[in-house]
């Protein structure tokens, strides 16, 4: 059976309601929430009462301000709904359960893909499995007696005791190319054995669950919107450093997604910096730099001994040579810097963002070599540009964390009924 999702958040105002709730993880009171909805104090008190009825909210004490009655504050129930997050990496696949806050409450790290997707969905799915069991999560297609809008004895249930660990769906993070509507990853040049694979139509098939697929850029910067509970009025920039590097942009809190979803593929970004031609038939692009085949190639070829087979490895061994004071890894390491350092000058004069936000494998294994030089190389035009730099805190994880807020914000926003999900429904 494919599940359904948040059957019991109907109405445009209802999610408008519990996504302010949910963007103050404090609380916040009915009042402040009357205020910045534009509803009305009616309309805000039987909302907030079906949610606090149905377990997604909780009151948390009374606050005063001034002279009258004194108002109540409201917050989400975290553990009342969650969301999986799986992202397809060429490094790693990594699962997660997140709540409705979107903070992980478990996570695993599975081998890199293979040239065998099939097998690969196979343990994918038996990780969920774990996952749900363990936390004793339930799918919501499970529980259709127990949830609101069902007459009778169901509803008064759902009233003495709203189920909990409700399990709405799946989020997941793929490299471009993709077709979000179709729910297929295209043709990923990192990954050729998932090449065509309608990911979204098999894993709800194995899972009950509906599942929404998007570009592990756009993911990880949403997982980092949703982790810091960033400003919606800030421009953000995200740039995503993998087995290649990507770029996301979010503007009053929505990631700019493109016409078909390819927005920020950078790689063959010309940087002016050297006279490397690039496949593509220019000379000094971004991926000449940063793609990690190319950066451990440059370093073996001008002596580096790094020894493991695998991409993964490599990188690793590369890195634990460079700290080692390797002359040859050091300077792989600082061409990736200084295309990096490069890059985010040019799309900065681009986008003009706020907030840099940099993360991603690649910058977890070189963080401690790689991140104060890209700071270094960045300051003079970062504070004439009153921009701030930041790394992510979110580890591996941050793509999987992102796929599943990512699940989290269309079932929440109330815009919703425009995704890629409910178009490939339609």
């Amino acid at each position: 059976m494919r599940g359904t999702s948040m059957a019991d958040i109907g109405s445009y105002n209802e999610r408008l309601v519990l996504q302010m709730i949910r963007a103050a993880p404090k609380g916040i009171s009915q009042s402040q929430v009357v205020r910045g909805s534009g509803l009305s104090r009616q309309t805000v008190s039987l909302i907030a009462h079906r949610l606090l009825r149905d377990g997604l909210i909780e009151a948390a004490g009374q606050r005063i301000s001034g002279p009258g009655k004194p108002t109540t504050i409201l917050r989400t129930v975290a553990d009342s709904r969650w969301t999986i997050g799986l992202h397809v990496d060429p490094a790693h696949l990594t699962v997660v359960l997140c709540d409705l806050q979107g903070e992980a409450v478990d996570s695993t790290t599975l081998a890199a893909p293979t040239e065998d997707a099939s097998a690969d969905l196979e343990r994918i799915v038996a990780e969920i499995e774990r996952l749900l069991a363990v936390h004793d999560a339930t799918p919501i297609h499970a529980l259709p007696d127990l949830l609101p809008g069902h007459s009778g004895g169901a509803e008064e249930q759902a009233m003495e005791d709203p189920p909990r660990r409700v399990v709405l769906g799946i989020g997941v993070a793929a490299p471009a190319p993709l077709d979000v509507a179709a729910g297929v990853i295209r043709t990923p040049p990192w990954l050729p054995g998932w090449h065509q694979m309608p990911l979204a139509e098999r894993l709800e098939t194995a899972t009950g669950l509906p599942v929404l697929l998007d570009k592990d850029t756009n993911a990880a910067l949403t997982g980092e919107i949703w982790a810091g509970h960033l400003s919606a009025e800030q421009t953000v920039l995200y740039l995503y450093l993998s087995h290649g590097a990507g770029s996301a942009v979010s503007v009053d809190g929505r990631v700019h997604r493109g016409g078909s979803t390819q927005a920020g593929e950078i790689g063959h970004l010309p940087l002016g910096i050297a006279d490397e031609r690039c496949r593509c038939g220019r000379y000094g692009c971004l991926n000449l730099f940063t793609d990690a085949r190319r950066m451990v190639e440059r370093a073996t070829s001008a002596g580096a001994e790094i020894s493991p087979d695998d991409l993964p490895g490599a990188v690793d061994a590369l890195a634990a040579a460079a700290r080692r004071g390797d002359a040859a890894a050091l300077r792989a390491v600082e061409a990736h810097v200084d295309a990096v350092a490069a890059a985010l000058d040019i799309l900065a004069r681009i986008h003009d963002p706020q907030r840099i936000i940099v993360g991603g494998p690649m910058l977890a294994a070189l963080g401690p070599l790689a991140a104060p030089q890209i700071r270094a190389r960045t300051a003079d035009w970062l504070e004439d540009a009153g921009c701030s730099l930041h790394f992510s805190e979110l580890g591996n994880a941050a793509g999987a964390i992102g796929a599943a807020c990512l699940f989290l914000e269309e079932e929440l926003s109330p815009r919703r009924g425009m995704s890629a999900r409910a178009r490939r429904r339609a």
